[in-house]
């Protein structure tokens, strides 16, 4: 079973876990800075943003499930012969976040991510913008870990990398995977 299928299955089973606790469920917003790049592909990071919803749930003592929806910039610059290039891959991402708080407003979280493909453009000097869609798998399987931190009972910050699982394409010989450290701020709606 590929990487993305276990990811599919993963979010049935947790989706379905946290609508059993539909009472405590907390929605909310957030967004931030994504600092990307992909392995295997020597060049700068990209700088672009993350911007979604999710639902927030106590499951026990201490611990928190919080499935997310995000829509999330990530890819890298490169060079090719003194000329920049970037790889803008675009995601719709799904991010199913396991929170312990070991004290009252800090928490570390753990996860895994299906990422959705919605754009991919290979952006270059005078105008070049080119879709690479068509080379890339259109799905992609990430590990997240993090940490965030409430200030108030709704605003809170944020620090996450997401770890690249799965090859980003298909028909070459090198295997490229996406990384992005994202940086933010969510606010609970109650």
């Amino acid at each position: 079973m590929n990487p993305s299928k276990n990811v599919c299955f993963l979010t049935l089973i947790c989706l379905s876990c946290s609508l059993s606790q539909a009472q405590n469920i907390i929605p909310g917003f957030k967004g931030g800075l994504n600092v990307a790049n992909i392995s295997n592909l020597y060049g700068d990071n990209r700088i672009s943003g993350h911007v979604g919803f999710f639902l927030h749930t106590s499951i026990a003592k201490q611990w928190a499930f919080q499935p997310e929806i995000l829509y999330s910039g990530q890819g890298q610059r490169y060079w090719d012969r003194d000329v920049r290039f970037t790889w803008a891959l675009n995601y719709i991402t799904i991010p199913l976040m396991f929170q312990y708080y070991p004290a009252r407003r800090f928490y570390v979280e753990a996860g895994p991510q299906l990422g959705i493909l919605a754009a991919a453009r290979n952006k270059g000097p005078n105008g070049y913008n080119a879709d690479i869609k068509d080379g890339f798998h259109k799905t992609d399987a990430t590990l997240n870990l993090g940490m965030g931190y409430y200030a108030n009972r709704q605003v809170g910050f944020y620090l996450r990398y997401g770890l690249g699982l799965s090859d980003l394409t298909p028909d070459d010989n090198y295997s490229y995977a996406n990384r992005v450290l994202q940086l933010g701020m969510e606010l609970r709606l109650h």
